[in-house]
């Protein structure tokens, strides 16, 4: 079988979009087309549902993506043990929260690069709950998860350091009149709310930068990572009401999957 069309299939599984699919792969749409129905044909079944919303997973796709993973993943052993650890090459998918994929992660992707060029990374930023679960189904090779502890049981879990945390408004906002906040599911946020003593007014975003933003404008405070308001600090835009307890950073891996060297390379890069 041409392991391309398994890759292929994962990048689709992922997307649910072809047009996003041969972008991500340098291909045209056609040609994804076709590699999605020669990979139906050869395995006999329907991978893919397309819907005018995308491409969904059938349940024989589902069944195909848990396998095609572990054939690639075994491909690219068997090119790391040909190669040698001097051509570390193949992909990683990391799942963290938003924070870490802005802040903390890049400088460390980009010298991960600059030593194993043959590396690509893949980062999604995710919650506590969906990165474990995708490192449970193997939809990541590695996740990153703030939180007080972990729970995930089967799974690897590692702490590998710290995230100070901050309370943070604009100079002169009126103590404790709104709050800004992230998603419930962000481990800090949702500390900080159970610690209240009341109910506040709370608005949620799902972006740092758009809760970043109401508070600079002097709508509210909010709880942030101090590595995404630091430069707000500095700056006096931002001041800070008080220090807020850390939240530990675990990396969660699955010890059933036998990793390749690339995820073995980024797994330590991180740590």
């Amino acid at each position: 079988m041409d392991t391309r069309l398994l890759r292929t299939l994962l990048v689709l599984a992922r997307t649910g979009s072809f047009t996003a699919t041969a972008a991500e792969l340098h291909l045209v749409q056609s040609t994804v087309t076709s590699q999605v129905k020669a990979l139906e044909r050869h395995l006999g079944a329907r991978l893919f549902d397309r819907l005018p919303s995308g491409a969904r997973l059938t349940e024989a796709g589902r069944r195909a993506v848990e396998h095609a993973r572990e054939v690639l993943v075994a491909e690219q052993r068997l090119r790391d043990a040909v190669r040698g650890s001097s051509e570390v090459e193949g992909d990683v998918r990391i799942g963290a929260p938003e924070s870490v994929c802005a802040y903390r992660l890049p400088q460390r992707i980009a010298d991960v690069a600059l030593r194993w060029p043959g590396i690509t990374v893949h980062l999604t930023p995710v919650g506590t709950r969906a990165a474990i679960a995708g490192v449970r189904t193997g939809a990541l090779d590695l996740a990153l998860v703030l939180e007080e502890a972990v729970t995930a049981p089967g799974l690897k879990v590692n702490a590998i350091g710290v995230e100070p945390i901050e309370l943070v408004a604009a100079p002169g906002v009126p103590v404790d009149e709104r709050y800004f906040l992230l998603e419930e599911g962000c481990s800090y946020t949702d500390r900080f709310v159970r610690d209240l003593a009341a109910t506040p007014n709370i608005t949620r975003f799902g972006s740092i930068e758009a809760v970043r933003s109401c508070v600079m404008a002097g709508l509210g405070w909010s709880v942030l990572p101090r590595v995404a308001v630091a430069e707000q600090l500095d700056a006096g835009t931002l001041q800070r009401v008080r220090e807020l307890p850390d939240t530990t950073l675990y990396l969660v891996t699955d010890p059933r999957r036998t990793p390749s060297a690339a995820v073995r390379t980024v797994a330590d890069a991180l740590a």
